[in-house]
Parts: C-alpha cells; sequence; structure tokens
C-alpha cells in the first residue's frame, strides 16, 4: 500500500503504477484512487477510456467504486496520450463537478492528477478547478 499525504505522492503512485508504460496509453484513461481515513491507496480502478484527446465522464460513476469500497476520500487521475499535462476547460469543468458532488457524498475529492509523459500536474496546486479549497 502507498499512502497519499501530498500530490508529489499520488504523482509518483500514478506514473510507476498505474500510467506504466506512458507509451501503452493510446487513449485517455481516467483512473480513481480510492483512500481510507490514514490516507493509504486502498484501492485503485479504471473508470473510463476514451479517445486519443478526451474522454466523456458521468460524474456517478466516478465514485462508484468509491461508495463500493467505502473509501474516505478520493484522487482522480486521467492521462494525456499526447504526453502534455496542459489542462483543457473541460477538465476544469469536471473537476468542480466531481468536488461538488463528493462534498454531497462525504467522499472528497483531494486532487484530480493530469498525467503525461515522464510528468503531472495537480490540478488543486494549480487552483484550478479547486478555487474555494483551504
Amino acid at each position: 500500500m502507498s499512502k497519499v499525504l501530498s500530490p508529489v505522492d499520488a504523482g509518483r503512485y500514478l506514473l510507476t503504477r498505474v500510467f506504466t508504460p506512458f507509451e501503452a496509453f493510446e487513449q485517455e484513461e481516467v483512473w480513481v484512487l480510492l483512500l481510507n481515513n490514514r490516507q493509504w491507496i486502498t484501492h485503485q480502478s479504471m473508470i473510463y477510456r476514451g479517445t486519443i484527446n478526451m474522454v466523456n465522464m458521468r460524474i456517478g460513476e466516478i465514485f462508484k467504486p468509491a461508495l463500493r469500497y467505502n473509501a474516505a476520500s478520493i484522487v482522480v487521475s486521467h492521462c494525456h496520450p499526447s504526453g502534455e499535462i496542459e489542462p483543457s476547460p473541460e477538465d476544469l469543468a469536471v473537476t468542480q463537478a466531481m468536488r461538488a458532488a463528493g462534498k454531497l457524498l462525504d467522499v472528497p475529492l483531494l486532487d484530480h492528477l493530469i498525467v503525461g509523459r515522464d510528468c503531472w500536474l495537480s490540478l488543486k496546486t494549480q487552483g484550478l478547478g479547486f478555487e474555494d479549497a483551504p
């Protein structure tokens, strides 16, 4: 098990355990990491596989594994097969929607990371989609 205390922990985990080898990811994929009360990753789940440059998400599907396994919080990630980590307006909108759903379900979204070739971007650290976060 791995502990996620910061975006760096989540980014390292995703680069070494999920999106590897990166070249194998020809389509965008959305993954969710489920965390317990002590912020240990208990499960990881691929939620969606999209196209080379987009994925349509239904917010309810993002939280399905979290509810099934009684997760205390989640970290969501998706890859950009281009290798670039620049967030799109859709990435920001879905982050805001996931945050709102997490509040309602009492399963907070801790972060949304975009993973590229040997790099990642924390939307929370950038204040993107997390504008009102502490």
